[in-house]
């Protein structure tokens, strides 16, 4: 689909003001502003900034086609090594922030309650997630993505479903994917299935390097015959590749090489490019999104080409989140505080933009249709979303599609 001119200038013109913003705040401009978006600034976020911003114009662009115009916002960048409050030392009437992708939680509670600021975490899935909880003044914290939780869940799902009951779990020393494995042994333990282990926790370790180590859990999961192995290493990974290595030669599993099958812990962009083995294969195929993800990717190809990510969807959301808080007078809270997003209903059924908007605008509660998320959004708590995962055969083209076996993530 060609985009028209006019609609391709609006999307550059809203990206580039947001970028210019973003170079020439100064601290002292947070006084003239009621809403502030946080960018990282170093050198290697560039690809982070600008996939949220993309995201982010498109938002911007939904906004304008509902006859609304987007707040004026206060852009900052901050760098990685920098405390967030060295860049609010004055904020007279700054209401609501968005924090950066992968924020530091502490730093902005503390941020929120000196400042008595509603902090928006647009894009915060990893492992800080596990302190939310237990962190004063998360009541003004509000995250806008799901948890790495339902990922994780629709992949335990799809497993169990496939009669994959008794597995090992395996990881590569520093590998991405190690940071879900307890979540993985958590969840997979709950819903039924049993984790062999010869080590004294249920998530085995194995550095390729370390022959005499390798040999030793290879060797267990011979003897054991366990059918399953989750593995947790990128596909193309040492670890990963020493053991597909070993079952294609017959040697790792009990029934090697059709047996054991694979579950992987990789993002499916990661899993696109697996090459062809003789077992089966079980991986996340769809991350935890919104029931608005499709309208949204549509006007993403449309304006930019290529499919987006869910940081691309937190910045869509957030821009439809920022035009709705200034869109009326924001509620008080029982105590006399301001809320700005005290609006939102999360058990209310979600409503278009356009359908928000006047809600909005007549003092009503309302749930927005989010790309990210259910968009059942509470301080203090992720919301959900939905994920796919199932057993991975490779299509005509040559890429890892899902198979029949695909399973919905369940919400938290």
């Amino acid at each position: 689909m060609i985009l028209s001119a006019s609609r391709r200038w609006l999307a550059w013109a809203t990206l580039a003001a947001v970028t210019l913003g973003c170079q020439g705040l100064t601290a002292s401009a947070t006084s003239r502003h009621r809403l502030m978006v946080m960018l990282p600034s170093d050198a290697a976020d560039s690809a982070v900034r600008d996939r949220f911003l993309r995201g982010y114009s498109i938002g911007a662009s939904s906004v304008e086609s509902c006859g609304a115009r987007m707040p004026s916002v206060a852009w900052q960048h901050i760098a990685s090594n920098q405390a967030p409050q060295t860049l609010l030392r004055q904020a007279d009437g700054l209401q609501l922030l968005v924090a950066p992708p992968s924020a530091d939680l502490r730093a902005f509670a503390a941020l929120s309650r000196e400042h008595n600021l509603t902090v928006v975490l647009p894009y915060q899935r990893g492992s800080s997630l596990n302190t939310l909880r237990a962190i004063e003044g998360r009541q003004r914290l509000w995250p806008l993505v799901p948890s790495h939780r339902d990922d994780v869940q629709a992949t335990v799902s799809a497993a169990l479903k496939a009669g994959w009951g008794r597995a090992m779990v395996v990881e590569a020393p520093g590998a991405l994917e190690s940071t879900v494995t307890e979540q993985f042994v958590d969840l997979y333990q709950r819903a039924g299935g049993h984790v062999e282990s010869y080590e004294t926790t249920p998530v085995q370790r194995v550095d390729p390097d370390n022959r005499s180590r390798f040999n030793r859990f290879r060797n267990d999961m011979n003897w054991s015959s366990t059918d399953t192995v989750v593995v947790a290493d990128r596909p193309d990974g040492p670890l990963a590749s020493l053991l597909r290595e070993e079952q294609r030669q017959g040697a790792f599993g009990g029934g090697a090489p059709r047996s054991p099958n694979w579950v992987w812990l990789s993002a499916p962009e990661a899993l696109a490019s697996l090459p062809e083995v003789t077992w089966q294969q079980i991986g996340l195929q769809q991350q935890a999104r919104g029931n608005h993800w499709s309208a949204f990717r549509a006007s993403y190809r449309e304006h930019w080409g290529g499919d987006p990510d869910l940081l691309a969807a937190a910045g869509y959301d957030t821009a439809r989140l920022l035009a709705l808080v200034d869109a009326a007078p924001p509620p008080k809270t029982s105590e006399g505080r301001i809320d700005p997003l005290g609006w939102i209903d999360p058990n209310e059924p979600a409503v278009s933009f356009c359908t928000a908007l006047q809600r909005r605008q007549r003092g009503q509660s309302l749930r927005l249709l989010a790309a990210a998320s259910d968009a059942r959004f509470r301080a203090g708590t992720t919301p959900s979303g939905e994920a796919t995962a199932g057993l991975l055969q490779r299509g005509s083209s040559g890429r890892m599609v899902a198979g029949l076996n695909r399973t919905d993530a369940a919400t938290e």
